[in-house]
């Protein structure tokens, strides 16, 4: 079953942030992950009271299932480029996993 990860990011430095982007697509596809998405945020359309505008960019990728997207989170390949990310970025990471009784 299909697994996905958001990141939820606020770019503090972008140099740093360009330098992870660079390193960071190679790891994805060695492990069998897309990119799905990497977008700015445009406009909140409903409950923005509740949303958190400071993170104003999106990832979504997706991986086979849970096994190989931890595989890839947790490998040196990515664990390397971690305190890259983490001094561009704030970055919330979330995973879905992918649930079919919503599909029918």
């Amino acid at each position: 079953m299909a697994a996905f990860l958001t990141g939820h990011i606020r770019v503090r430095d972008t140099e740093k942030w360009h330098q992870y982007l660079a390193a960071v697509d190679s790891t994805i596809k060695s492990h069998g992950g897309e990119i799905l998405l990497r977008g700015l945020q445009h406009k909140v359309l409903s409950n923005d009271s509740a949303f958190d505008a400071d993170f104003e960019r999106l990832v979504v990728l997706r991986f086979d299932d849970l096994a190989a997207l931890k595989a890839w989170y947790d490998s040196a390949d990515y664990r390397n480029l971690k305190p890259l990310r983490a001094a561009a970025a704030d970055v919330t990471v979330v995973i879905y996993q992918s649930d079919s009784h919503y599909l029918n």
